[in-house]
């Protein structure tokens, strides 16, 4: 049994340091603990004795959650390839995140009906299966912990091929992927909206993006619509794709922050009226990374915004108006409602009034941010140009931001500059 508690954590630590942590904790009990619960202890300190069913994409070979029986297939009989039968069966299940299937085997399935019943909630030590939907339970038992969720099975719905107009918000790094005949190729993964709210993005022809930013809009004809694995829409470009720009950009629900519900994704916006730094701080597997605290006001309302990793080191001005896609409301430590932007979410600057203008400078890596610096000023700019980079930038500039239209490296003839210091310093 412990095997199984440690593969809930062996993202985090190893199993010696596993081990080590078990005797601890048995010492630090008087011995009055055996092993099995020591380990129950030692993941519950490491912040993995139970997680969601929308957390079950994590990184350890397990995962252990709690859940409500919803709904039963039935056992079904099957022919496997050796000629023998088999016997499969699925539960349902929920919490207020979302649901899954537990898949269960021959003896297995044939035993559910006589031992479980709808509406039972039970703890599920698991892993995945072929789909990221599908649980493979190793370890199952009835609880008394009480949720509240849908009790209506949710029908999956089979993927169709639909039309958007389409706001890009977001696009990662090309990832190489290795397909079923050995060859290489790349996929892009990132975040759209439309008029019916955010969904992920999965472009498996990336030539569809020549041309295509985030912060364009565009038409598209024959994505393919389909539903996450735990909920939410997920729209992929494939060969069968056509993308073009469009002249305006989709209406896009926004949640106002008064009617926040804690456990929901919501697109909202609103203006950033206090600003904290962000800050340094260590993962429990080891890693670094970043947080920072904020607040969000939209006339109506203030709510405390945390971003996270990546997002937490954006430059951001006191003042200026925002807009995130795909946030996450939760509960924070005061009781109040707290927005979250991490993997998944992403927050866009809005430009208020200013000028068309086309500014040649150098870029500046600065503890405030990334600038464009010329002689006629600096402006925060969006840009992967490395520090030192001489650029071209046109853009529209909005207070002491800059957002870039075009950008253009600048190459210096060093044999001209030079000749003209050596004529310099020869008049001199």
């Amino acid at each position: 049994m412990v095997r199984y508690h440690y593969a809930l954590v062996d993202d985090l630590v190893s199993r010696e340091e596993f081990d080590r942590l078990i005797e601890k904790k048995i010492a630090d009990c008087g011995n009055l603990a055996d092993e099995t619960a020591a380990a129950l202890l030692v993941v519950k300190d490491l912040g993995r004795s139970h997680v969601k069913i929308r957390g079950l994409r994590g990184k350890s070979s397990l995962f252990c959650f709690y859940a409500k029986i919803i709904g039963f297939s039935g056992v079904t009989e099957f022919d496997r390839q050796s000629g023998e039968k088999g016997l499969v069966a699925r539960l349902t299940v929920a919490d207020e995140t979302g649901q899954a299937d537990l898949v269960f085997w021959d003896e297995q399935a044939a035993a559910l009906e006589e031992t479980f019943e709808i509406g039972d909630v039970v703890e599920i030590i698991g892993r995945h299966g072929k789909s990221a939907r599908d649980i493979m339970p190793l370890n199952l038992r009835k609880t008394l912990v009480d949720i509240d969720c849908v009790m209506e099975v949710r029908e999956r719905k089979t993927p169709q091929r639909v039309d958007l107009h389409a706001h890009i918000v977001s696009l990662a790094e090309p990832k190489e992927f290795t397909r079923r005949d050995g060859t290489k190729g790349e996929m892009v993964s990132g975040l759209l909206a439309d008029s019916m709210g955010t969904a992920r993005l999965l472009v498996w022809e990336t030539s569809l993006l020549a041309g295509i930013r985030p912060g364009m809009s565009v038409h598209v004809s024959g994505a393919l619509a389909k539903e996450g694995d735990y909920g939410g829409r997920e729209i992929v470009f494939d060969e069968e794709t056509e993308i073009t720009p469009a002249e305006t950009v989709p209406k896009i629900p926004i949640t106002p922050l008064n009617t926040l519900v804690p456990e929901q994704n919501v697109t909202v916006r609103g203006t950033l009226t206090r600003i904290f730094p962000a800050k340094m701080f260590t993962r429990r597997d080891g890693t670094t990374s970043w947080v920072r605290n904020l607040y969000l006001s939209d006339d109506l309302t203030e709510v405390p915004l945390v971003l996270w990793d990546e997002e937490a080191k954006r430059a951001l001005l006191s003042g200026e108006n925002i807009i995130i896609y795909n946030a996450y409301v939760k509960t924070g430590r005061t009781g109040e409602n707290e927005i979250s932007v991490g993997r998944g979410g992403a927050l866009t600057v809005l430009p208020g009034e200013g000028e068309h203008i086309r500014v040649e400078g150098i870029v500046l890596c600065v503890p405030e941010g990334t600038i464009l610096s010329s002689r006629d000023g600096s402006w925060l700019a969006d840009t992967k140009l490395p520090h030192g980079t001489p650029a071209v930038m046109t853009g529209f500039a909005c207070g002491k931001r800059l957002f870039c239209e075009s950008e253009e490296v600048l190459e210096y003839d060093v044999n001209s500059i030079k000749g003209k210091l050596d004529t310099l310093i020869s008049s001199l």
